[in-house]
């Protein structure tokens, strides 16, 4: 399944795939139980990946940084895909200009 999504999205933009991939999920997560159901099948199951750092307890140690969803707008969907934890950097109040296109690429296959 991942390798037929791929090749589909790698027909396009990697900024609008990610605009539209964010924006599914977001519909996926709305549906009742969807975005139970997405947490169970990408939350690993594995008591051992519990961390505690700081007096903080995270699921797994895996997370996201800062600058994938600069306006925290997709919190509730990315706690779904079974991240540890998910920083969203500053938040100001008023917004700010990102940086200059393109932001997102992909590797040549010879660098991958």
């Amino acid at each position: 399944m991942y390798q037929l999504f791929r090749k589909i999205f790698f027909l396009f933009d990697p900024e609008a795939v990610h605009h539209f991939a964010m924006n599914y999920l977001r519909i996926l997560a709305k549906i009742p139980f969807g975005k139970n159901i997405l947490t169970f099948f990408l939350t690993p199951k594995d008591k051992s990946l519990k961390v505690k750092f700081l007096n903080m307890n995270f699921r797994n140690p895996l997370g996201l940084g800062a600058g994938f969803d600069k306006n925290a707008a997709y919190l509730n969907e990315l706690e779904a895909l079974g991240f540890g934890f998910v920083e969203i950097g500053t938040v100001t109040p008023l917004a700010q200009v990102g940086n200059e296109k393109p932001r997102l690429f992909r590797l040549p296959k010879t660098k991958r």
